[in-house]
């Protein structure tokens, strides 16, 4: 089903404002927020009890979590990257390989082998999730492709977790019927928790 006019046009707004306050990120800004964010999710405890956790390659513009789910799999924990699967055109689970070795994905996102296992949604615990924009109450913008929102559907029983930079935070995000909601949003410097005012 298409998007509402207004809703289409006032999610373009916030990707193309968000899009340009993100290249004016330096490296080293981007590095610094990076690290804090995967000392934030390191030292929380769900995250820490989470046996089979989805994580993702960052792109340009957004948080490196990898040395954090490295050293998680490295603690003995299932850590997923997703996978593209061309036949069904949407990203699945897939094994991370343990020395880090990926290859050519879609989009220009490294991804896992072809012969890395594939996972059923319903084994994850956890799901890390990038996007353009979140608010408060966990609504997320992605890249406008809907691949995160049908793979979080497919995952109902886990956990749901923003990860972003401060200024990724906006005041309002319009939703459509298709829109996954979060269940926190980590940022460099807070967790947001939907629907309680508890930003610690």
């Amino acid at each position: 089903m298409s998007p509402e006019p207004d809703t289409a046009e006032s999610k373009a707004s916030i990707r193309a404002r968000m899009r340009e306050a993100l290249d004016q990120l330096t490296p080293a800004a981007r590095a610094a927020d990076s690290a804090l964010l995967r000392d934030r999710l390191g030292a929380d405890p769900e995250f820490r009890a989470a046996g089979w956790v989805l994580g993702f390659i960052p792109l340009r513009s957004e948080p490196d979590l990898l040395s954090l789910i490295t050293a998680a799999a490295a603690a003995g924990r299932t850590v997923l990257l997703p996978r593209w699967d061309p036949a069904a055109g949407e990203y699945f689970p897939a094994i991370a390989p343990h020395d880090g070795s990926l290859v050519p994905g879609p989009f220009g996102i490294p991804q896992p082998a072809p012969e890395a296992a594939a996972v059923p949604h319903d084994r994850l615990d956890l799901i890390l999730v990038p996007g353009l924009a979140f608010d408060r109450e966990g609504r997320r913008i992605g890249r406008g492709k809907g691949f995160y929102d049908r793979l979080l559907a497919k995952a109902p029983q886990a956990r749901k977790w923003g990860v972003a930079f401060d200024l990724q935070i906006v005041d309002e995000i319009p939703i459509e019927t298709h829109d996954v909601n979060l269940d926190r949003i980590a940022t460099p410097s807070r967790w947001l928790q939907p629907g309680t005012a508890g930003n610690r």
